[in-house]
């Protein structure tokens, strides 16, 4: 076994597809916030097929498939604030393109006298980095590296008609292999897979599955819920590869449109993370609108404990949110505040995301590149519009401190950032995000000796097209 890993090793920015498919979420005009009840649904993320290939209504056989291509560019200054760390990029002003191709195949098999539907599909992605020889800003992808890899492959059965009366239509889901699963908009679980190294495209992010899975899901008025076996794999560049295997329950219930509320239970049964290796994890959230006659408004939050007795593991993670919509006013704005919390041992364990910018990123200078949800503290602030309903652009704000200060270091302080951002639907299969970041060291970060005092810029350009 190892020590813990650290969170950028694990980085899995390959980013929830719950919505439409990888980063289309960040690229989505609309893609909503964590407050929103409706963001995001809990259970197997399927992969994006939206040609039809062959549709046999008397044998009840459909084949579909769909291509979805990433492509994604940066330009920086002052990289890690001008300092070198170890590990991370050498180069202060690095500059890097990457691109995925992902190709997806799906199936469905209607069972004679209505007993359910089989289901099927395979995936597979090819990624590249160029560009700068040490890749992006963390160095995480030196060599321009490239890969092509099997992306998901499962099976599965849903109840189709056959509970209609009782539980409603396809109120049970079965399905097992190669997937991705997820639930409590990412925060937690929704993102298993490592793109560093030899895999490529660090930013972009096309894998996001679980090595072997198997999920048992409950659909029926208002509830939700989840019996998981999960083994993720990750990759560690220059050091033996790590396995994490779990069981977990996972259960939701919404209330129509105004609230929605969860609990989640892991059980960590065998990793090669030490410090994970036995840990039991417990997640409550809530979110939703508190008041009819205010529906503009939105509360949300999460509450993660992970314990470990043998590993003398104590940690916990919170975040809560306040949003306003300005519903019936031109262009929409929207304002909200997070405050969330990571404390010093915190494993933020496969998160992704789910939720756009900020969620669970904090950050496109300091959260992608620097820290990790982990001894964390972070306020953010963000304020958007919707000049049309293709377009969103908006500004967040971000103050970043350490939850206990590391040897060494006498300030909590350890960063501002601010993102200028646009997402832009163009049609309904291409869609373009760009955003300009820029982030002030304090004396944490300079006191740390990984980092200069200057100020670090960023500027990234983001495209996909889905077919």
């Amino acid at each position: 076994m190892n020590n813990v890993i650290s969170p950028k090793q694990l980085r899995p920015l390959a980013l929830s597809s719950s919505l439409v498919s990888g980063l289309l979420l960040a690229s989505t005009a609309q893609a909503g916030t964590v407050t929103d009840v409706d963001l995001t649904s809990a259970g197997i993320i399927l992969p994006t097929t939206n040609i039809s290939l062959y549709d046999n209504a008397a044998t009840g056989v459909r084949l579909s498939g769909g291509l979805t291509v990433h492509g994604f560019a940066a330009g920086t200054r002052n990289a890690n604030f001008g300092g070198t760390r170890e590990g991370a990029q050498p180069d202060k002003g690095p500059d890097w393109w990457e691109a995925a191709v992902i190709p997806s195949l799906a199936g469905e098999v209607d069972l004679p006298e209505s007993r359910g539907t089989l289901f099927g599909g395979v995936s597979g992605s090819y990624g590249l980095t160029r560009g700068n020889a040490h890749g992006d800003v963390d160095g995480a992808t030196p060599g321009h590296p490239e890969e092509a890899r099997l992306k998901k492959s499962y099976l599965g059965w849903r109840s189709g008609d056959m509970l209609t009366d009782s539980l409603g239509e396809d109120a049970i889901t079965f399905s097992f292999g190669r997937q991705t699963f997820q639930f409590g908009d990412g925060f937690l679980v929704g993102d298993a897979y490592s793109d560093t190294g030899k895999n490529a495209v660090y930013y972009i992010g096309p894998g996001d599955e679980f090595q072997s899975s198997a999920v048992l899901s409950l659909e029926s008025q208002g509830w939700h819920g989840d019996l998981f076996h999960l083994k993720a794999h990750q990759y560690v560049s220059g050091g033996s590869d790590q396995d994490t295997s779990l069981n977990g329950v996972n259960v939701d219930y919404t209330l129509g449109d105004r609230a929605k509320f969860g609990a989640a239970y892991l059980d960590i049964y065998d990793s090669d993370i030490d410090a994970r290796d036995g840990m039991e994890v417990y997640n409550l959230r809530a979110k939703g609108i508190p008041l009819a006659s205010l529906p503009g408004l939105a509360l949300g939050g999460q509450y993660v404990y992970e314990t470990n007795n043998r590993q003398n593991v104590d940690d916990h993670a919170w975040y809560g949110q306040v949003t306003y919509t300005f519903l019936n006013t031109p262009w929409t704005p929207e304002i909200a505040y997070r405050y969330a919390e990571f404390s010093q041992g915190y494993d933020p364990l496969f998160y992704s995301f789910a939720g756009g910018w900020g969620s669970w990123y904090f950050g496109e200078v300091v959260g992608e590149y620097m820290l990790f949800n982990s001894n964390l503290k972070v306020d953010m602030v963000k304020a958007s519009i919707r000049p049309h309903e293709s377009l969103e652009t908006g500004l967040i704000g971000y103050r970043f401190r350490y939850d206990e200060t590391p040897q060494g270091i006498s300030s909590r302080d350890f960063a501002r950032e601010v993102d200028l951002y646009a997402d832009w639907t163009v049609t309904d299969h291409f869609s373009i995000s760009g955003v300009y970041g820029v982030a002030f060291p304090d004396d944490g970060a300079k006191q740390s000796g990984l980092y200069d005092d200057h100020t670090s810029q960023l500027v990234e350009l983001f495209a996909t097209y889905s077919f």
